[in-house]
């Protein structure tokens, strides 16, 4: 048997054992992990030769392969084995981004604030764009400003909204393990004003009595208690209203 020497490789890599293997009849091989046997799978592959070459190979390696691997030869004459040690190195932890409270779309007035507010999660802290119409805002102005902190939370702000800040907003997070986008939409609205009606005329009615007068200029007391005998005659025609002597 002709065995490979240890080896240590990163996580995610390629890796190949190169071994031979003679006897008569041909033996057989399996290998065992930490003395689990391995059949061959999506990441683990068998490959044999001619004249006895061998090579096991590992797809992408992972941090469950790190550990003592033997490779047992075996016929009906007997058996001969070897070990190899693999060390992986684990590389950073990386989690694709996932918005995990999206935007949503809202409608504000010409001339109020505008707040388009989601929440990412990502391993590594992604990279934020905003686009609006699949055109890149532009942030740090007066009026456009974005901000990100470590949980996560984004919040595109525009204040003094104008019809042109109208339209779909798309917010992309990225980093290396993966990209994720989310939409929604901001309609800006005019304000309207109603004209108030015009007042109408107040319209008074004379009103007499023997204690008040109510005309257009408003109470006349001393009309109501001191009227000429002929203005006081006229008034009583008109009202209708007779008084007593005896009152």
């Amino acid at each position: 048997v002709q065995v490979p020497e240890d080896v240590t490789v990163e996580e995610g890599r390629f890796c190949r054992l190169d071994f031979k293997v003679s006897g008569l009849p041909i033996p057989d091989v399996a290998w065992y992990l930490n003395g689990r046997l391995i059949h061959p799978d999506d990441f683990h592959k068998m490959i044999v030769s001619e004249k006895g070459f061998h090579s096991f190979i590992f797809e992408v390696v992972r941090v469950y392969d790190a550990g003592t691997w033997e490779c047992v030869a075996y016929n009906r004459a007997g058996e001969a084995s070897f070990s190899v040690k693999i060390d992986v190195i684990a590389k950073e932890h990386r989690k694709a981004p996932v918005f995990i409270c999206k935007a949503q779309s809202t409608k504000v007035f010409e001339g109020d604030s505008a707040r388009l507010e989601c929440q990412v999660c990502a391993i590594p802290p992604p990279q934020i764009y905003w686009k609006r119409n699949n055109e890149m805002v532009q942030f740090n102005t007066d009026r456009i400003s974005m901000f990100h902190d470590a949980s996560g939370k984004v919040c595109l702000l525009i204040h003094d909204v104008n019809k042109k800040d109208a339209g779909w907003y798309t917010v992309s997070a990225v980093n290396e393990a993966g990209v994720a986008t989310c939409h929604a939409r901001l309609d800006v609205a005019t304000h309207t004003y109603k004209p108030l009606p015009n007042p109408k005329p107040l319209k008074v009615r004379p009103t007499f009595s023997k204690y008040l007068a109510l005309n257009g200029k408003g109470v006349n007391v001393k009309q109501a208690f001191f009227p000429d005998e002929g203005e006081y005659q006229r008034m009583a025609t008109q009202s209708g209203l007779f008084e007593s002597d005896e009152l």
